[in-house]
């Protein structure tokens, strides 16, 4: 199957009666691929997917940002803009498991219309690229009626706005892709999310039956859905320092080397986010201090690395047991926890420790908002070096640990572990 940008898409001088301020974006077939044309010339995807600090996403040499719904597209898009930034702008759709029912015709041509109403909104704004019709919608859902919906969606846009294509982000699992193939003939470009399995996402999809071009819409630290886990089901983090390594590598094989058909990406998430833990996906701490996988990031989208790195972790150790280890504890004893951290330009670091309750891993749907630290749970020591002092009440915790260099930068780390004996029971997936 070949996408219909690619077999219909005009060349950028048989654009008729232009819109004042718009830029045509367009997908082409070339002699290696595929290719994103805006304003006629090669444009390809460096992007972030955030809400956050579009000043340092410009200045580490991205040209886009992502944005999942035009409920806070006003003033994200204006800023944009400012930066000189351009937008995949999201148009959402309601999940089926939030109760909507893709067999009421009523319900779906309320959403249809009200997608309407925001496409006339954004469409002539100077700084949108493209349409990105729901997210991950494929993940729990083989209802045709669905698919159906995003093809008479794309064709409505297509008619609306000739300028600017039109894509659907799906799940790197590629669920119900069948019904893609088959179902949406009028999208443009597929848009994929893809963080541990980002490495075989090309052959994945070629496999599937896609022959056309992609963007990867969302990527970087390895989800909490796919790390290792403790035995009371506990999900273990990567550290900054990993975190970092982990995105350069596949951003490097699955993006960077997958250019023919791979029309750029966005690294998830440009600012800070609580999505299992505060730290997980956010690529800032909350006063905007920058880990490393912005350093990694400014140095792909731009050959050089940022005049001050962040700090980097080797180890965490604590109660005897380094990261990588479960830990069951005894309830109000305390034990020291030790981190090796060290910075490139050798800045003076300095360490903030917090003791935080873990999430319920049988809980659905996962809290979007951080839990309260536990009060007088750190005794400071010396050189990265504290004594916590374990909760009396029994449950999962995790010990978090964040260093700043005094310039602008912060690399994160924290370890679960469980106070008192885990009740064994079924467990679910935390996705």
């Amino acid at each position: 199957m070949l996408v219909k940008a690619a077999r219909h898409s005009p060349s950028n001088a048989s654009f008729q009666n232009v819109p004042p301020g718009v830029t045509p974006v367009q997908v082409v077939r070339t002699a290696q691929g595929y290719q994103l044309l805006r304003g006629g010339k090669p444009y390809f995807i460096k992007g972030g997917a955030g809400l956050q600090h579009y000043d340092q996403l410009r200045a580490a040499g991205a040209n886009s940002v992502r944005l999942w719904s035009a409920d806070y597209a006003d003033e994200r898009m204006d800023e944009a803009q400012r930066q000189g930034l351009t937008v995949m702008l999201g148009l959402w759709l309601v999940h089926e498991s939030k109760k909507f029912d893709y067999y009421d015709t009523k319900a779906v041509e309320r959403q249809k219309r009200s997608i309407r109403q925001q496409v006339l909104r954004y469409r002539h704004h100077p700084a949108l690229l493209a349409w990105s019709i729901g997210n991950e919608v494929n993940f729990e859902s083989a209802n045709p009626q669905l698919y159906q919906a995003i093809n008479d969606i794309a064709q409505m846009i297509h008619e609306l706005d000739p300028y600017h294509p039109v894509t659907t982000t799906l799940t790197s699992t590629l669920d119900n892709f069948n019904r893609v193939l088959r179902l949406c003939p009028e999208v443009d470009f597929l848009s994929v999310n893809a963080f541990g399995n980002l490495f075989t996402l090309a052959e994945r999809l070629e496999e599937a039956g896609w022959k056309g071009p992609y963007i990867v819409t969302e990527f970087g630290a390895r989800g909490y859905w796919e790390s290792p886990r403790r035995s009371w089901g506990a999900a273990v983090e990567q550290s900054s320092t990993e975190k970092a390594a982990f995105t350069k590598e596949r951003y490097v094989e699955a993006v960077q080397g997958k250019s023919a058909k791979c029309l750029g990406s966005y690294v998830f998430f440009w600012g800070n986010k609580f999505e299992y833990t505060s730290t997980w996906f956010s690529l800032f701490a909350p006063a905007g201090e920058k880990t490393a996988t912005v350093d990694v990031m400014q140095e792909l989208w731009t050959q050089q690395p940022p005049h001050n790195l962040a700090p980097r972790i080797s180890a965490l150790r604590f109660a005897d047991e380094y990261l990588s280890k479960g830990l069951h504890l005894t309830p109000g004893v305390d034990y020291r926890a030790h981190l090796v951290a060290q910075d490139p330009e050798n800045d003076a670091l300095r360490y903030v420790w917090e003791v935080l309750p873990d999430l319920d891993v049988m809980s659905k749907p996962i809290p979007d908002t951080s839990p309260e630290a536990v009060d007088n749970s750190i005794q400071p020591l010396s050189n990265g070096q504290v004594v916590v002092h374990v909760p009396t009440a029994p449950g999962a915790y995790r010990l978090f640990v964040s260093v700043f260099d005094g310039k602008g930068s912060v690399a994160t780390a924290n370890v679960p572990f469980y106070v008192g004996s885990y009740p064994r029971t079924n467990r679910v997936a935390i996705r």
